[in-house]
Formats: C-alpha cells, structure tokens, sequence
C-alpha cells in the first residue's frame, strides 16, 4: 500500500467504488472512476489540452491515449477492441517510425549517496553497477533464493551518487527492500526523490534529429552510446538524459526537476511540430515493449 492509500477521504470515496466493482462487469482495461485525482505530473494540465485519457496506476493519473480533434478522450469498453485501439496504434506507428513523447514522471525515483553506496548496491543487485559515472545498468534484485524482488535501471551519476528508477506500482515495495538491505554500518542513504523529477521520454528513429537542436550534448553512437547517461541542458532547463528506452527504438529519457519540466515540454513541443512528433501514451508503451520483446 501506499502512504496516501491511508487518507480517510481517499478510503471512503473509493472503497464505495471498489465493492461496487466486484460485482460489476469486469471490462478490459476498465478504470476507477472516484478518488480522482491523487497524483499528477507537472505536465497533467497540458497533456490534458493535447488530448489525453487518463487512466490511473498506484495514484497517477497516467495519459493512457490521445484522442485526436473531433474525440473524446473516454473509454468505450467492449470485449473486443476498444475505442481507442486506432489512436494507440497511430502512437505506435510514430514511435516506430518518426519520434513520440512519453510523459514517464509516474516512474519511483530513488537516490543512493555515500562513500559505500558502490559495494552496497554491488551486493543489492544482480548486475554489476561499478564503472564510470554515466553507466547505466539494468538489473534484478534477487533474495536469498535467487527469485526476483525488483526489476528496475541503476545509474551511476558519480563516484557516491546513484539514480535507482523503477515502476510507480513498485514505489513503497522497491524502496523498503533497498533500506531493509543497506547495512546500519554502511556509509549510504536511500532518499525517495520520486515527486521531485519529472521524466519526458522522446522515443523514436528521428529523435536525435529533434533533438539535436535542443540538447547542448553530442548525440551521436560514438558520443552518447545506448545505457549511458549525461547531464545535459535542454531548452532552459538541466537534467540527466539516459540513452535507455523501454519502447525498442532509438531515444532519450530526460529526467528533470519538476518545476522545470513545463517549461521543457513546451520546447519540446514547439520544435517537434517540424518533426511530426506525437504524444503517446502508456497504452502503446506496453504495446511497443512486447512487440520488441
């Protein structure tokens, strides 16, 4: 559970919700309707003018798709495909094919700081996080019985400075193993710093193209290498960008304080006009990462 899971208001509203639901009709990718909204990112409001339906994971209220002018942005359930399978295969289609943009602020953020952080989170993963600063490792968190607790990217930012990113349902749960398993001798502190970084994903074969107008990095393979990561200006903010992507194409996570991310996105958003860029939506981020397995 999560910590607001615990608020009265919260649990009267959606309790009602959820009893009633049992016996309701259990629709595919149906959507709580009560105790809206808990989360949202910084970008909900213009999200909202582009389009977006909101569906709702661990609190966030997430752009699930994009309806285009004439739409709206509801769910029509069906046991067959629903409303919104065309526009999710439109997003599909400019990921694929030209270059979309994921608002991914939902992801749990945490970061790892100490002389000891290296040789803690050396014994917490499975996959070897020592190298230089900008290495990006993906990883599992294993118990005692080699079965997985955690699955989830580890960037190294410095020497005693770690970003652990993994899923916004996983927030509370991933967060406790990593402090249940940090020794009380070891030199290292885990902050939870999930509400204070926003995350823009720009996914896609001519994202580089759009980019490379915005970003002051080299954002070629030989510079900017897939599972590396930089600090990097773009547009008027500063941030990390991770060369990582959970949709199989060519692109960027921008990870950003909060209350630069507006700001970023309208950039964003301005230039990619030249570029066709679409907004896309969580619908076609799982679609994309099963197709590409």
């Amino acid at each position: 559970a999560l910590p607001f899971q615990a608020n009265r208001r919260y649990l009267h509203d959606r309790t009602v919700e959820a009893l009633g639901l049992l016996y309701a009709m259990h629709w595919p990718y149906r959507q709580v309707e009560t105790a809206r909204p808990v989360r949202t990112s910084p970008l909900h409001d213009r999200l909202k003018a582009a389009g977006a339906c909101f569906g709702e994971t661990a609190g966030w209220k997430r752009p699930n798709w994009y309806a285009p002018a004439g739409v709206e942005p509801r769910y029509e359930y069906s046991y067959g495909r629903q409303n919104w399978f065309e526009h999710c295969a439109a997003e599909c289609r400019a990921a694929r094919e030209g270059v979309a943009l994921f608002d991914q602020s939902s992801f749990a953020k945490f970061l790892v700081e100490g002389p000891d952080a290296e040789a803690v989170l050396q014994r917490i993963c499975a996959g070897d996080v020592s190298g230089p600063p900008g290495k990006v490792t993906y990883t599992q968190w294993l118990n005692e019985r080699g079965g997985i607790e955690a699955d989830l990217t580890v960037t190294r930012l410095a020497e005693d400075r770690y970003l652990v990113v993994t899923a916004a349902a996983a927030q509370v749960r991933d967060m406790a193993w990593l402090r249940a398993n940090i020794p009380s001798e070891a030199r290292a502190v885990a902050t939870d710093v999930t509400s204070g970084y926003a995350v823009l994903g720009v996914m896609g074969p001519k994202s580089r193209d759009l980019l490379a107008g915005l970003v002051d990095a080299e954002l070629t393979n030989d510079a900017f290498p897939f599972g590396t990561a930089q600090e990097v200006d773009i547009g008027y903010g500063r941030g990390w960008a991770l060369r990582i992507s959970y949709v199989g194409e060519l692109g960027w996570e921008f990870y950003l304080p909060s209350e630069f991310a507006p700001g970023v996105y309208d950039t964003l958003a301005a230039a990619g006009a030249d570029f066709g860029l679409r907004h896309a939506g969580f619908h076609a981020l799982d679609a994309l990462r099963m197709e590409k397995g």
